[in-house]
């Protein structure tokens, strides 16, 4: 599980450095719309196709962060895992362990005079 969070957190981050470096287009969830004329409805038109590339921009990075919150959800998952238990020692009352040698004392009492009656 460790190994997959590792995956899970590596494979985003090595996207986005690809998009950054200009090697991998940014994915297109929506297309671009076309603009054509020069009239001032053109010109604003022109102004939000170019800010259009955000609604690509935007889920995939909610989606990048998904998919790294994915990851360390693994990653903790299998370092809990891997982790040691912590034992804890807690020291018993003198009334406790008085009981338990007394029972203790007992059991080994009745297994001698079983033997005994078996040998017999």
């Amino acid at each position: 599980m460790l190994i997959i969070g590792f995956i899970l957190i590596f494979i985003p981050i090595l996207i986005s450095i690809q998009i950054v470096l200009g090697n991998m287009q940014i994915p297109q969830y929506v297309q671009k719309p076309s603009v054509s004329g020069t009239d001032s409805n053109a010109e604003l038109a022109t102004v939000m196709a170019d800010a259009f590339p955000l609604l690509n921009v935007i889920p995939t990075f909610l989606l990048f962060v998904v998919i790294v919150y994915a990851g360390s959800v693994f990653m903790g998952k299998g370092v809990g895992l891997i982790k040691e238990i912590d034992w804890k020692v807690v020291k018993a009352t003198k009334e406790e362990t008085e009981e338990t040698t007394e029972t203790a004392d007992i059991t080994k009492k009745r297994m001698k005079r079983a033997q005994a009656e078996r040998q017999e």
